[in-house]
């Protein structure tokens, strides 16, 4: 999951995803009246976690998961986007603020 992130800065898998990959396993083989986790148990925790991790945090621009989505509601490339209109803004009201002070 954390290979399939599309930038260093973004963990696509959490230590609370990593403990919920164990208790959905540790379920499953409870559903099986087992004592046992299996590797099949293993394995269909890893599939229930993509799907849901995908559903909730794929970012519709690029596509990738993106865990941004989940923790604070903007995709990583949307925060960009967001950040370099804010410095944009910001540039234009200090070059009209000095232009006005100085007259020029």
């Amino acid at each position: 999951m954390r290979g399939q992130s599309g930038s260093k800065n973004t963990i696509s898998a959490t230590p609370r995803q990593l403990e919920s990959l164990t208790r959905l396993s540790e379920a499953r083989a409870r559903l099986r009246f087992s004592e046992y986790v299996q590797k099949e148990d293993v394995e269909e925790a890893i599939r229930l976690i993509k799907v849901a991790t995908q559903q909730a945090a794929t970012d519709p621009v690029t596509g990738k998961i993106d865990m941004d989505m989940i923790t604070t509601g903007l995709a990583s490339s949307s925060r960009e986007k967001l950040h370099t209109m804010c410095e944009n803004i910001k540039n234009l009201l200090v070059k009209k603020f000095f232009l006005k002070i100085f007259k020029i």
